[in-house]
């Protein structure tokens, strides 16, 4: 049985634009919700939302019908949302985003030391390692988060992590630990 979605999939392959937009209203919701969740930022999933249907459009001929519209949707939601996290600039942060850790004018000088101690030694990590330790150490976010983020397995995020620890705190002056 073919549900309403797969239906007007094999009609926005014919061309017909109404189908499109009866798809949007059907499946938008749910789809900016992966893209949200995904991405973590309300513009980026908007801008991201607009993708997921030009590529639904154009790729609306090669549709199964027989196979769930939904799902099919759903993948070119995670598709997109993870080509748009790859394609991203990958940076470590600035030190605008060091700012909302602490305000400067309220910090001893030894405190602002540290921070741009941690920000150079950042910088020394490949970008999407920083951006891991960022994401888990600063903005709070676990582990399985980062790696959906990331596009990169679990497994993977905690080595990283790992590592990363051990060489910021090399850098730091710590004990000079290697692996």
């Amino acid at each position: 049985m073919i549900d309403q979605v797969s239906h007007e999939i094999s009609r926005m392959a014919t061309g017909e634009r109404a189908a499109l937009d009866r798809v949007y209203r059907m499946t938008s919701g749910k789809v900016f919700a992966i893209l949200l969740r995904i991405l973590r930022d309300r513009a980026d999933a908007e801008d991201a939302l607009q993708n997921v249907y030009v590529k639904a459009w154009r790729g609306a001929p090669r549709f199964d019908p027989s196979r769930s519209g939904e799902a099919w949707i759903a993948t070119i939601a995670r598709n997109v949302a993870i080509d748009h996290l790859r394609s991203a600039r990958r940076h470590v942060p600035d030190s605008d985003e060091m700012d909302q850790i602490a305000d400067p004018s309220q910090t001893s000088s030894d405190q602002w030391q540290m921070r741009k101690d941690l920000l150079h030694c950042l910088e020394t990590l490949p970008a999407e390692q920083a951006r891991a330790v960022v994401q888990v150490y600063l903005q709070g976010l676990s582990y399985q988060e980062v790696a959906d983020i990331l596009g990169s397995p679990l497994n993977t995020v905690r080595t990283w992590l790992r590592r990363s620890l051990l060489k910021l705190r090399s850098c730091l002056g710590g004990d000079d630990v290697t692996e």
